[in-house]
């Protein structure tokens, strides 16, 4: 609008106002946004303090609180080689918010068909719950994570958590063990070194398994345990030098991805657990206490053709003779009288000594809690010192009974076992328990069993192999069952410089049609070793080399082909 305006000179002009009508308008908007601005911020205010209050009334209201995601790192474990037998993976875990779910039992049968192994009752009493969260499945893949949020559910929903896996499957799944959910060990290796594979930025665990040569032993194992109809079977590869367990079986055996789906059976652990009555797997330690103490030669001849009663049992042989034998027929033909004779000359403090530094009398002293103690009877009368001396009255597991041989192939030292590599945080740890001259002697009548005795059928060509048979009749009620077993094959290998124990164990095989119904250990745990010798040796690194002749005088060249 204007206004009229008089000149003090007498003329009259019109001016504008300055509060003009454009004016009015933009300071009108500034206080519209101002207004609106406050609104916003004071309705955002009122929306997260009632989120706030809904939160903790449900948190209040069901005393518990949402999933936390698992946060906990775990160091890989290898084989010597650094190849990777478990490690961790990012897996995805399913909840669900009960109170949300529209329709449990609709849900649950939408879930299952998505993921079927889940068992529907546990699903629908989740889905049922008046808690806030029901854990429904963890360790999901991407694949199965993305199948169930296809289906678009409300009140499911994930959580990124870490998972143990095992890429190997079922190979070398009792040195491995296994984890809970909870990335705790619970068995194997996981268990034992639980807090340094948990701690933050850990190495990788290396072990002292070859991954190659356990994978040639449960095959070999699998393959035989089959044929032969055994009940269960294992094996174990020592390196007899530095103690290190380079391969070890147990079958049947079962998948550390899925432990829960296994039969408890199957996750028993029988080369390092299960104690058994061995047989005359126990004899090369006897040649040893006999040449060890002296009451004994190589040369001496015992009247094993002759009943031999001690105290009330008569010893009796498998395999007949019609004279005297000396010690190295004695082992080759695994004459029982004799072996009992030179026992019970050593006498039972001798014999007891030596088990016990053998460590026999103890449990296996390595790092995994799989290994059972031995069952030794309590007093030590001469009956006892005759039958231990042939590996009955007294039960080891096949893994202390490797590591007790290993000690009288090696030239004498007891060699503490270990699970792990050998470096200089876990330096060789050993003890003389033999002369050298006594180890060297028991090594080549060893030698002349493969050759010229009972363990013939583990005769590896070029290997050398050096190994003693045991069969032992299964301990029942009021006595022994001849139709039950416990077959064994000890061996090591290479002759010219022995490095490898391989024990071999079959509960209760069977008789092949081709065997002559013999179902005793030269005609299976004998083949099993040749097999697995022969596959193992070129893994190892050991040459095949012309037979080697025996160090010992009585074993002449003739002995050994």
């Amino acid at each position: 609008m204007s206004e009229r305006f008089t000149h003090p000179a007498g003329y009259q002009s019109s001016v504008m106002t300055v509060a003009d009508d454009e004016y009015a308008a933009v300071s009108e908007g500034r206080i519209r946004i101002r207004i609106g601005a406050f609104m916003f911020v004071f309705m955002m205010a009122i929306i997260v303090i009632r989120l706030a209050e809904t939160s903790l009334f449900t948190q209040r209201e069901s005393g518990s609180h949402l999933p936390q995601a698992i946060t906990t790192t775990r160091a890989d474990i290898t084989d010597r080689n650094g190849e990777v037998l478990a490690t961790t993976l990012q897996t995805y875990s399913l909840y669900a918010e009960p109170r949300k779910v529209w329709n449990a039992a609709e849900t649950t049968q939408k879930l299952i068909a998505a993921l079927p192994e889940l068992e529907e009752a546990d699903v629908l009493e989740s889905l049922s719950s008046d808690r806030a969260f029901k854990w429904i499945a963890r360790g999901l893949t991407p694949k199965e994570r993305q199948a169930v949020f296809a289906l678009g559910l409300p009140g499911l929903d994930f959580r990124r958590e870490p998972k143990r896996v095992y890429p190997r499957g079922a190979l070398a799944a009792h040195i491995l063990g296994y984890s809970d959910t909870d990335m705790r060990g619970l068995s194997g290796a996981e268990k034992a070194f639980d807090d340094a594979l948990s701690t933050d930025n850990a190495p990788p665990k290396a072990l002292s398994i070859d991954m190659r040569a356990q994978y040639a032993l449960a095959d070999t194992l699998r393959q035989d345990m089959t044929l032969f109809q055994a009940v269960s079977a294992a094996g174990v590869v020592l390196d007899i030098k530095t103690g290190e367990i380079i391969a070890m079986v147990s079958l049947p055996d079962y998948d550390p991805n899925v432990p829960g789906a296994a039969l408890p059976e199957n996750r028993y652990n029988h080369a390092a657990m299960s104690t058994y009555e061995l047989g005359s797997v126990f004899k090369p330690i006897t040649m040893a206490l006999a040449l060890e103490t002296k009451t004994s030669t190589l040369t001496e001849t015992f009247p094993v053709q002759k009943p031999f009663k001690v105290s009330i049992k008569y010893i009796r042989d498998d395999h007949k003779a019609d004279a005297p034998l000396a010690m190295p027929e004695i082992l080759a033909q695994s004459s029982n009288r004799g072996t009992a004779m030179m026992a019970l000359r050593a006498g039972a403090e001798a014999q007891k000594e030596l088990y016990k530094n053998l460590g026999l009398f103890d449990r296996v002293p390595y790092e995994l809690a799989e290994s059972a103690k031995p069952q030794v009877q309590p007093t030590w009368p001469e009956l006892t010192i005759a039958t231990t001396s042939y590996g009955h009255g007294i039960s080891v597991t096949p893994l202390a009974l490797a590591v007790a041989t290993g000690a009288i192939l090696n030239g004498g030292n007891y060699v503490a076992p270990t699970i792990l590599r050998r470096d200089a945080a876990n330096p060789i740890n050993e003890r003389r328990v033999l002369s050298q001259k006594t180890s060297q002697s028991v090594t080549d009548l060893m030698r002349y069993v493969v050759t010229n005795g009972t363990g013939r059928n583990a005769r590896a060509e070029g290997y050398g192999v050096m190994g003693k048979t045991g069969t032992a009749d299964k301990p029942a009620i009021g006595g022994y069952d001849e139709r039950r077993l416990v077959t064994s094959f000890i061996s090591g290998f290479p002759y010219s410089d022995p490095r490898y124990v391989v024990m071999i164990t079959y509960d209760e095989p069977k008789a092949l049609p081709t065997d002559w119904g013999y179902a005793t250990a030269g005609w299976n745990a004998a083949k099993t070793t040749k097999k697995v010798i022969t596959r193992i040796g070129p893994i190892l690194g050991v040459e095949r080399s012309l037979p080697t002749l025996a160090q010992t005088e009585f074993l002449t060249e003739g002995a050994l082909p």
